[in-house]
């Protein structure tokens, strides 16, 4: 039987984006304005979104579906493009861009919803869709795995 997931991963960022806001809020005298604010944030999110899209976009090619609420209905195991160098590219992307938001709220405290949100899309999505892929592609899985890591 598959674990549901109860928020998609982008509703997971969303709330850690709202979370680290309201630490920026709470601690005004931990925050760090500056020039360089605006342009990592640019440089950062539009790395992580392309990450994004790009994870996508090798799903579509591969015709198997992207929707990780029901990782069971995966018809292919994606290990072509960015899959090569990681096993979450998306969820990578999606750290780039929380990373990005820290930079733009200009908030160092703030970063502590980076690793809570890397700590909880692992345990409460990467892993079940992991054990969900092992099940349904047994060996191709377990050897990709062997080879390609989680995160990066």
């Amino acid at each position: 039987m598959f674990l549901k997931i109860r928020f998609i991963p982008i509703a997971q960022v969303a709330l850690v984006a709202m979370a680290m806001l309201a630490i920026q809020w709470l601690s005004p005298s931990r925050n760090v304005q500056g020039a360089a604010n605006v342009p990592l944030f640019v440089i950062l999110s539009a790395s992580g979104v392309a990450l994004v899209l790009i994870g996508v976009r090798e799903f579509f090619k591969n015709n198997t579906t992207v929707n990780p609420v029901n990782p069971e209905n995966t018809t292919r195991l994606v290990t072509s493009g960015v899959y090569r160098y990681s096993r979450n590219p998306m969820y990578v992307g999606f750290a780039l861009c929380l990373l990005a938001w820290a930079a733009l709220i200009g908030s160092y405290i703030s970063l502590v919803g980076l690793p809570v949100f890397i700590w909880y899309i692992t345990k409460y999505q990467i892993i079940p869709e992991e054990s969900a892929l092992e099940s349904k592609f047994s060996k191709s899985f377990v050897e990709y795995k062997n080879r390609v890591r989680r995160w990066i």
